[in-house]
């Protein structure tokens, strides 16, 4: 089997390649960036093409290229820069996923996986989140998104293509750096790992924590289905609050050095709390990690690079 992974050099797909790769598969991975560092240690086991997601002559000949037997759209801009312009957000979301839907039809893909957000719905909707809430994205991205939904569903009642899509919330782990809940996620525990003292505005603010690795573990359940009883799902890995998984770091590192300066503050645009009932029930899906195991394996990671990079 090949397949295409877009948004190569992201944080989500620096850890879904060498998975990939480990289970036979051919990659092709597709990204912007010049040299991928992200992708240094397997870079001599893939086929790279720096390519951008807005250029549909880009996209068509990659496809046409390389024949994939599978696609795994990743790529896309994030929530700030689609706000900031929202013509190159939905040329670069949307217009990517429409142009990889028709290049996929033409070459008979087998399955076209996206990863879509929990974006597309409302900031107010009931809690847990159903996978059949309504959809108002609060945001241009999620806007995006949402309209990307909208294409995989046409595409598969349409044409019989086999679409599936996965919203995530706080993916979180070594390595993600970029978009709005990595500030009091990912990059909160890197700063834990690195022995820096704290301060947190929203240290009681709640959202849906799920380590990059059980987001891996998801969206390998969900291509690996043959028959998905819906094509788009929650996935979740569970509701804490900051001021939680600071504490849980603190059994790591009992000299952390926190403040909080504002019990009230809030950050995220998004929902708390998700319901995935229907992806574990209809695909079988289980994550590996609970919130005190992810925590550990994200800090205790981060301390390893730290020596083996002389402690920079």
């Amino acid at each position: 089997m090949k397949v295409l992974v877009t948004g190569a050099n992201g944080f989500i797909a620096s850890y879904l390649i060498p998975r990939l790769l480990e289970i036979g598969a051919e990659v092709v991975a597709f990204d912007i960036a010049r040299n991928p560092a992200a992708l240094s240690c397997v870079r001599k086991h893939i086929a790279y093409v720096q390519g951008d997601l807005a250029s549909s002559t880009d996209l068509y000949r990659t496809m046409a290229t390389h024949k994939p037997t599978d696609v795994f759209h990743l790529g896309s801009i994030l929530a700030g820069p689609c706000d900031e312009n929202p013509i190159h957000g939905f040329d670069v979301n949307f217009g990517s996923t429409m142009t990889l839907l028709d290049a996929a039809l033409s070459i008979s893909v087998k399955k076209f996986v996206m990863i879509s957000s929990i974006a597309v719905f409302s900031k107010d909707a009931p809690e847990p989140v159903a996978d059949d809430a309504v959809k108002i994205p609060a945001n241009v991205y999620g806007q995006t998104k949402l309209a990307s939904e909208h294409m995989l569903r046409w595409y598969a009642d349409k044409h019989g293509l086999d679409t599936r899509a996965l919203r995530f919330a706080w993916v979180f782990g070594p390595g993600r750096t970029t978009g709005i809940t990595a500030v009091y996620s990912s990059l909160l525990l890197d700063a834990i790992a690195s022995g820096k003292s704290l301060e947190i505005s929203n240290p009681d603010e709640t959202g849906d924590w799920l380590y990059v690795k059980d987001a891996v573990k998801a969206i390998l359940a969900v291509w690996q289905n043959d028959d998905p009883g819906q094509r788009i799902y929650n996935v979740a890995g569970g509701e804490h609050s900051i001021r939680k998984v600071i504490e849980i770091a603190r059994t790591i590192k009992p000299d952390l050095e926190v403040t909080y300066t504002d019990e009230t503050a809030t950050a995220s645009p998004y929902p708390s709390a998700y319901d995935d009932r229907v992806f574990r029930s209809e695909v079988g899906f289980k994550p590996d990690y609970n919130i005190e195991s992810a925590v550990r394996d994200h800090i205790e990671f981060v301390m390893k690079q730290k020596i083996s990079n002389g402690g920079q």
